[in-house]
């Protein structure tokens, strides 16, 4: 069985502030980043799985969460804010994003994907209980897909953003 780690997960638009180690990553997210452009740190897997992670929650303005990338035309993501979450998708560059007003109280989230062969599902635990919010069916990810966080910011200062306590498990 193959293992993914912090040490892994590689940057996509890489942020010029940021330190990681194989612990945890800490960045700062620039003004005006969204995606795919923003700071996408992703790694590779070919297997079916379960990841989880703990993310920052950002204040309005900001998101993080987890994306799964195929090419800058094919990507789905779900993040939340302190006041929102989002559902972004990008299929052969068409563009979706939806947002719900949900307020969220806490700095940060523990954040879920499952990879079931093609069925790809995002979502978060909250109070022990796993909140499922996207399941997606990417094209050209039969083979494998980078999964990892993502970290946007549409407001005109930098801000904080961070992951850590990475799980990995492969599923049968």
């Amino acid at each position: 069985m193959r293992r993914i780690t912090m040490r892994d997960f590689r940057w996509m638009g890489r942020p010029s502030v940021w330190e990681k180690d194989y612990r945890q990553v800490k960045l700062e997210v620039e003004a005006h980043m969204s995606l795919p452009n923003g700071p996408l740190l992703l790694a590779v897997s070919d297997e079916s799985f379960m990841f989880e992670a703990k993310l920052n929650v950002p204040c309005e303005g900001g998101f993080t969460g987890l994306c799964v990338y195929h090419l800058d035309t094919t990507f789905a993501a779900v993040g939340m804010s302190r006041q929102e979450i989002e559902m972004h998708t990008s299929i052969a560059g068409f563009h979706s994003r939806a947002v719900i007003a949900r307020p969220f109280g806490q700095d940060e989230a523990t954040w879920l994907l499952r990879r079931s062969s093609a069925l790809l599902t995002i979502g978060y635990r909250s109070e022990e209980q796993e909140i499922w919010i996207g399941n997606f069916q990417l094209p050209g990810v039969e083979q494998s897909i980078s999964f990892g966080p993502y970290f946007t910011n549409a407001t005109e200062q930098s801000m904080q953003g961070w992951m850590h306590s990475i799980r990995y498990t492969k599923e049968a």
